[in-house]
C-alpha cells in the first residue's frame, strides 16, 4: 500500500496532467477543485461492451440508448 502523501501526489499529479490535456489552467486550490468537479462528470464508459465509446454517441443509437436507460437504473455503476 502507498503512504498517503506519495498516494496524493499521484493522484493531484494525474488530474493536473487532464486539465493540461484538456486546455485548463490549473493556478490554485480552487482551480483544482472546479477541474475535479467536471472531471466526476461521466462522458465515456469505462467499462463493458461499449468501453471507450462517448455518451453522446451511445444515445444518438437507438439500441444504446436502450442500454444506457438500464445503466442509469443501476444502483452500483462506478465508472
Amino acid at each position: 500500500m502507498l503512504p498517503l502523501p506519495i498516494f496524493t501526489e499521484l493522484v493531484l499529479g494525474s488530474l493536473i496532467d487532464m486539465a493540461h490535456s484538456r486546455d485548463h489552467e490549473i493556478i490554485d486550490v480552487n482551480s483544482l477543485y472546479e477541474f475535479s468537479e467536471m472531471a466526476r462528470v461521466l462522458t465515456h464508459l469505462s467499462f463493458g461492451k461499449h468501453k471507450g465509446e462517448t455518451i453522446v454517441d451511445l444515445a444518438d443509437s437507438s439500441e444504446c440508448a436502450g442500454y444506457l436507460k438500464w445503466l442509469l437504473k443501476q444502483d452500483n455503476v462506478n465508472p
